[in-house]
């Protein structure tokens, strides 16, 4: 999988800015980079599809210091469909840049070749007919394929 630039965005001084809004499930971070001679600060978060308030949001930075000539980059954080990212600097010498990589683990039966007897699932076809409120049987079950831990 490759890392994509999402999004990019010299805000104005003091401006909310909508860096992206999320076609699809991602794994992403934010370089903030100031471009200015002085230290400045930057936020950046996360609006959820459907959040109404500032209290719904995901804060990834909150008026981060950025040294004079240097960049920051943010943890990873995850970004699903209809998410935006928003950032904000109170310099207009503050640069962001979105990157990320597409989260398909969703989808893993489109990436599977049809094996018989897998742990006990008698065609791998039917994995995308499973159905479990446990996410974490889903990752055990993607990294059993992965390692290709066939009975």
């Amino acid at each position: 999988m490759a890392v994509v630039r999402m999004g990019i965005s010299t805000p104005t001084l003091n401006t909310d800015t909508t860096v992206y809004t999320a076609d699809a499930s991602y794994l992403s971070s934010v370089i903030a980079t100031n471009k200015g001679t002085t230290e400045a600060t930057a936020r950046v978060w996360v609006v959820p599809l459907g959040a109404s308030t500032s209290a719904d949001y995901g804060y990834i930075m909150y008026d981060v210091p950025i040294p004079a000539s240097n960049s920051i980059e943010s943890h990873r954080f995850a970004i699903k469909l209809g998410d935006v990212v928003r950032v904000r600097a109170n310099s207009s010498n503050v640069s962001f840049s979105l990157n990320g990589v597409y989260d398909g683990s969703a989808s893993i039966d489109a990436h599977l070749l049809q094996t018989t007897n897998v742990h006990g699932i008698a065609n791998t076809a039917n994995l995308a007919t499973l159905n479990t409120t446990n996410a974490l049987n889903d990752r055990l079950i993607a990294i059993e394929l992965g390692l290709g831990i066939f009975d």
